[in-house]
């Protein structure tokens, strides 16, 4: 529910701002809501290590781009088009875990995932 107003917020957001700006106070308030969990959670001890800490770093390098890339999709398209097509990044996870951690797919699973595809091809030809 929360990524589906998410999708629903950046769309109205960027009616009166730049993706700039909507990417910098989304940014913002990611830290704020961090500092929050921060708190709330200080009594609990972290593990910490450096591969942990490099591929924590990689995976917010990662979102940040992904979310850049979505508000500029989302300042030229439709919602109603972008949001579902940026939906099913599931699948492109799906795919590098089967490739990268051996993970396998269930016949269901995998049906799902091929679905999931169609889905975006018919969703971008009914532009």
């Amino acid at each position: 529910m929360c990524w589906g107003v998410w999708g629903f917020l950046g769309k109205l957001a960027l009616r009166d701002a730049g993706w700039v700006q909507v990417s910098l106070i989304y940014g913002v308030s990611v830290v704020a809501m961090i500092g929050v969990l921060a708190v709330a959670l200080r009594h609990r001890e972290a593990d910490w290590s450096w591969k942990g800490t490099w591929l924590s770093a990689v995976t917010g390098l990662a979102g940040t781009a992904g979310l850049i890339a979505f508000y500029l999709a989302l300042d030229r398209g439709k919602a109603s088009v972008v949001v579902p097509i940026v939906g099913v990044y599931p699948v492109l996870t799906a795919l590098l875990a089967l490739v990268f951690l051996g993970e396998r797919l269930t016949s269901t699973q995998a049906v799902g995932v091929g679905l999931a595809l169609l889905a975006v091809v018919l969703i971008s030809i009914g532009r």
